[in-house]
């Protein structure tokens, strides 16, 4: 609805009365003219009212002191190159997406998140797009699971890349493995596809 202002006040048109002196059989007669046209009030003194424009604030939040006390608690955490597989999987909520290292260094013993699960960095490189954590890349990422005692009662669920050492039981596809030699490297195949080399069948 359009307003008005004069002298500071401001009113919508069926607000305003208007007092005005009209001659009426040659007496002066005060009267007041209610809900008057926009013609009427502009002539007595009034101004189509703008609403001011509000700029947004250019000024950045302050961040609070416990917003600032968790960012750099998560930061000096995914600092560390010496967390094992079952703080990794613990604390996986904080440790940083894979991507967010893109084109950054990333050092040996970091962990990274890629499709929800924990890796962990092998080598130290420059995170790049095309070379996410996966099989294909099992030279730079190790992914993390939750830590085996690697005997025959608890045996270790092979999940490549991994890196699996000598004496060690491992499992997969229901099958029991023993480790005869250390890979040494993070590797990918089946170890089914292994046995001679690395392990033998329980």
């Amino acid at each position: 609805m359009k307003r008005y202002i004069k002298d500071g006040i401001i009113k919508t048109r069926n607000n305003i009365v208007l007092r005005i002196t009209k001659e009426i059989n040659g007496k002066e007669v005060k009267l007041q003219v209610i809900n008057p046209s926009e013609e009427a009030i502009l002539a007595d003194g009034w101004e189509v009212y703008t609403s001011p424009t509000i700029e947004p604030s250019t000024t950045p939040r302050k961040k609070s002191r416990f917003e600032i006390i968790e960012e750099l608690v998560t930061k000096q955490y995914n600092a560390r190159t010496d967390i094992d597989n079952n703080e990794a999987l613990e604390y996986m909520a904080i440790i940083y997406p894979w991507d967010y290292y893109l084109d950054k260094v990333l050092t040996e013993g970091m962990m990274v998140t890629y499709e929800d699960k924990p890796w962990r960095v092998r080598q130290t490189h420059t995170a790049m797009e095309v070379y996410p954590p996966s099989l294909a890349t099992a030279s730079l990422y190790e992914i993390i699971d939750k830590e085996h005692d690697g005997t025959l009662e608890d045996p270790i669920p092979y999940a490549p890349p991994m890196e699996i050492f000598k004496g060690k039981h491992y499992i997969e596809d229901g099958v029991l493995y023993l480790c005869t030699r250390n890979s040494e490297v993070a590797i990918s195949h089946n170890l089914s596809a292994l046995v001679g080399l690395y392990v033998e069948t329980i």
